[in-house]
C-alpha cells in the first residue's frame, strides 16, 4: 500500500463517492438477450467489484430503437431493463463498488447484424468503415433521440445505478453533430459552432431536469481521432470548454480514436505493440480546459502506472478495463503489496473486443474463466480427491492445464522436451510486433509456476514406457504442431524456410529477394513480412485469402497494414505457392486458376499452417485412467483455445464418471 498514496483514495464525482481510482470503462460483453442484461453478465461484473475496482460503468445502452448497434446491446429505454439493473446495482453495491450506464447512439455507424437498422444521422454522411449511408434526421428524429437519453437516464436512476456516462467519443451520434464534417444542416442543429453543439447541449439540459441534482452525468469524449478531417485535441477542448460553461459536467472520460475509419477505429481498443497510457497527455489539457474531474484509460494495465497519473494529476480516475479483464483482482492485489501476482494483459485483442465483432459472448485469452464467471468458477473450488497429473508440453496449452491442476490442489508433473517452456510464444517472442504479447504471457505464466507446487522437467523428451513407470492418474497431452509443408515440387529446395524456423536460433540464411506465402490469413506470414523488410531485404507478401491479415482482429490489422505499407512491403493477396519449377517460383491466383512464374528470388518462407503432433497421443492412450490431448495437439487454433482446453479440462476432472479424452 506504501506505494499507492493516491490510486487508492476516495473520489467524489458529482454526486457519487468512489472508493479508488481504478475504473473498469463501458465495453461490450454480449450478454444481453432482448436488449436485457443477463445473470451472466452480473456475474462478470462482480467478479471485478469482489476484485476491488472502485467504478464500473456499464457496456453502451441504446437510447433509442435506432441506436440499436447488434442484437446483443442493452435496450436502455426498454423499462423491462429496470430489474436487471437494480439486480446488477444491488450485487456491486455489495461490494462498495459503484456502477453508470452508458448511454449510447451511434448515429451511422451501425454494425450488420440479422437485422440491419437503418441509420439516423445529422447529414447523408457514410461511415467509410461499415458502409452505412444514413439519412438525415428530421426534427422529430432528433426530438425522439433526445427524449430517448432523457428516458434512458431516468430508468437507470430508478434503477439504482449511480450515474450515467453518455457517449460522444469515437465519432457516435453527439460527435456527429458537432463535427464539420459529419454535419452539413442549415437548421438550428447545423452551421455554426453554437448550433452544432445544441444536440449534446440539450441531451445534458433535460437530462438533469429529468434526474434532479442528487445523480451523476458526465459525457465519453475522443481528445483526438486519430483520423483523416476527424476531431483535433485543440478541437476537443473547445468542446468542453463551451460545455462546461453552458451546462453541469460531472466528468470527462478521455479516450481517443474514431468508429468510422479503419485507422481510427484502432484506438477504440488498441493492441499490442502500441504505447501504453498515450492518451495521458490528452487528459491533462482536457482536465485544464474544463476544470471538471477527469477519467484517462486505453493500454494502461499496470497500477504503478495508474498510481503516477494520478499522483501527478493528469486524470482523476483510470480507466484499467482489460487489466480487469484478465486479473479481476488486481486492485486488491496492489493493495496488499502483491503486484507479481497479477496477471498483465497481453493486448491480444482476441477474445475481449475480438469476440464482440464476431457476435460472441467476453472472453480472454489469459483468464478463461472470463465471461463464463456461472458456468466455470463453480468448477474451480478445490477437489477432495488428490490426483497424480502428468502434463507434456509447456506451451500456452500444458502451460494453463497444469497451473489449473496445481490451483485445485492436484499432485503435477510438467514435461518439456525443449530447454525453455512457451511453445510457439518462443517464436512469437521474435516476432517484431508480437513481442510484447509473448513475452507479457510467458511472464505471467512463469509467475505462476514459481509460486506453485508443480514438479517442473525440461529438456526431457518421454515416451510410453517412462509414463507406465511413473503411474500417472490423468495424463494430458499438449505437444502442439508442426509446420505444414504443401506437396508441391520443389517444397524441398533449401531456399525454402519455414517461419518457425525464420524465428529461431538455428534459422538459415535468407537472400535479398523473399518470397513470404501466407495460406492463413493470420500473424505468421505478415510478422515475416515485416521482419524481413525492416532488415533491408526487398519482400513480397502472397495470401491465399481476400485480403491480408484477414484473419487478425481488424484493430490490428490496421496496424499490420499501416506497417507494410509505410515499410512499402510488395502485397499480392489471392496467390498461393504453386511449386518451384526450373528455378522459378509459380504462383497460382486462386480465382482464375491462372498460373504465373517469379524469375527473381532468393528465398521463400512458407506460412503455411500447422499439423497437430498426435503420435504420443495414440501410443499412451490407455496406459492410465485419463488421457486427454488439449491444444494444437488435438487440432491447430489459437492460443484461445490451448488456453480454455487447459482449463476446461482439468476442472472437468471427476465432474462425470466417463472422461472425455481428446
Amino acid at each position: 500500500m506504501s506505494q499507492f498514496k493516491d490510486l487508492f483514495t476516495k473520489v467524489t464525482i458529482g454526486n457519487t463517492v468512489i472508493k479508488n481510482r481504478i475504473l473498469s470503462t463501458a465495453h461490450q460483453t454480449n450478454h444481453v438477450v432482448d436488449g436485457i442484461p443477463t445473470s451472466d453478465m452480473i456475474a462478470y461484473h462482480v467478479e471485478r467489484a469482489k476484485g476491488g475496482a472502485g467504478l464500473i460503468i456499464l457496456e453502451a445502452a441504446a437510447v433509442h430503437s435506432s441506436g440499436i448497434l447488434t442484437d446483443q446491446t442493452i435496450a436502455g429505454y426498454n423499462k423491462d431493463v429496470i430489474p436487471a439493473y437494480r439486480e446488477m446495482a444491488d450485487e456491486l453495491h455489495r461490494y462498495d463498488t459503484k456502477v453508470f450506464s452508458q448511454l449510447f447512439h451511434g448515429g451511422r455507424e451501425v454494425i450488420a447484424s440479422d437485422y440491419r437498422h437503418s441509420a439516423w444521422a445529422p447529414s447523408a454522411e457514410p461511415s467509410l468503415r461499415f458502409g452505412t449511408m444514413p439519412r438525415p434526421m428530421s426534427l422529430d428524429d432528433i426530438e425522439e433521440v433526445i427524449a430517448g437519453f432523457v428516458l434512458s437516464a431516468k430508468l437507470a436512476k430508478e434503477a439504482g445505478l449511480d450515474g450515467v456516462e453518455i457517449a460522444c467519443s469515437h465519432g457516435y451520434l453527439p460527435a456527429q453533430f458537432w463535427s464539420t464534417h459529419t454535419n452539413y444542416r442549415i437548421d438550428q442543429y447545423g452551421g455554426s459552432f453554437e448550433n452544432r453543439m445544441r444536440f449534446i447541449l440539450e441531451i445534458l439540459k433535460r437530462i438533469w431536469e429529468a434526474v434532479g441534482e442528487d445523480f451523476t452525468v458526465g459525457i465519453r469524449i475522443s481528445a483526438d481521432e486519430l483520423t483523416m478531417n476527424g476531431t483535433t485535441v485543440a478541437d476537443a477542448v473547445k468542446i468542453v470548454e463551451y460545455l462546461v460553461e453552458h451546462v453541469r459536467i460531472d466528468f470527462i472520460n478521455v479516450t481517443s480514436g474514431d468508429s468510422s475509419t479503419y485507422s481510427g477505429s484502432t484506438h477504440i481498443a488498441p493492441g499490442s505493440p502500441m504505447k501504453h497510457g498515450y492518451n495521458t497527455p490528452h487528459a491533462f489539457k482536457i482536465r485544464m480546459a474544463g476544470a471538471v474531474p477527469v477519467f484517462v484509460g486505453t493500454r494502461i494495465v499496470d497500477p504503478v502506472e495508474a498510481e503516477q497519473i494520478v499522483k501527478t494529476g493528469k486524470a482523476d480516475m483510470v480507466g484499467m478495463t482489460r487489466a480487469l479483464i484478465v486479473d479481476p483482482e488486481m486492485p486488491n492485489k496492489a493493495i496488499m503489496g502483491e503486484l507479481n501476482t497479477i496477471d498483465a494483459c497481453i493486448g491480444c485483442l482476441q477474445a475481449c473486443i475480438g469476440h464482440y465483432h464476431k457476435g460472441l459472448t467476453i472472453g480472454c485469452v489469459q483468464n478463461p474463466y472470463a465471461g463464463k464467471e456461472g458456468e466455470l468458477l463453480p468448477l474451480k473450488q478445490t477437489v477432495k480427491t488428490k490426483k497424480h497429473v502428468v502434463v507434456i508440453g509447456a506451451g500456452p496449452a500444458g502451460l494453463q492445464a497444469a497451473i489449473t491442476a496445481d490451483t485445485k490442489g492436484h499432485q503435477v508433473t510438467l514435461i518439456e522436451q525443449e530447454k525453455v517452456m512457451g511453445g510457439l510464444l518462443q517464436t512469437l517472442r521474435k516476432a517484431p510486433m508480437r513481442q510484447e504479447m509473448a513475452e507479457t504471457m510467458l511472464d505471467n505464466y512463469s509467475r505462476k509456476l514459481e509460486k506453485s507446487k508443480i514438479r517442473i522437467q525440461l529438456g526431457r523428451r518421454i515416451c510410453k514406457a517412462d509414463l507406465v513407470e511413473m503411474k500417472p492418474d490423468v495424463i494430458i497431452c499438449a505437444v502442439g504442431s508442426r509446420p505444414y509443408l504443401p506437396h508441391v515440387k520443389g517444397v524441398e529446395d533449401p531456399r525454402v524456410i519455414t517461419v518457425d524456423n525464420l524465428f529461431s536460433i538455428h534459422q538459415k540464411p535468407v537472400g535479398n529477394r523473399v518470397l513470404v506465402f501466407d495460406f492463413a490469413g493470420d500473424w505468421p506470414g505478415i510478422e515475416a513480412a515485416i521482419y524481413l523488410q525492416e532488415k533491408g531485404h526487398k519482400v513480397t507478401l502472397f495470401s491465399a485469402k481476400l485480403h491480408i491479415g484477414q484473419e487478425v482482429h481488424q484493430y490490428l490489422r490496421n496496424e499490420y497494414l499501416k506497417k507494410l505499407y509505410q515499410l512499402k512491403v510488395n502485397l499480392k493477396p489471392h496467390f498461393d505457392f504453386g511449386g518451384i519449377v526450373d528455378d522459378k517460383v509459380i504462383i497460382r491466383n486462386l480465382f482464375s486458376h491462372e498460373k504465373e512464374e517469379v524469375d527473381e528470388w532468393d528465398s521463400i518462407i512458407l506460412a503455411y499452417g500447422r499439423i497437430p503432433n498426435t503420435e504420443l497421443y495414440e501410443e499412451v492412450k490407455g496406459i492410465a485412467p485419463v488421457v486427454n490431448q488439449i491444444g494444437d495437439c488435438l487440432a491447430p487454433r489459437t492460443i484461445e483455445e490451448a488456453t480454455y482446453e487447459g482449463l476446461a479440462t482439468v476442472l472437468n476432472l471427476g465432474q462425470t464418471e466417463v472422461e472425455i479424452t481428446g
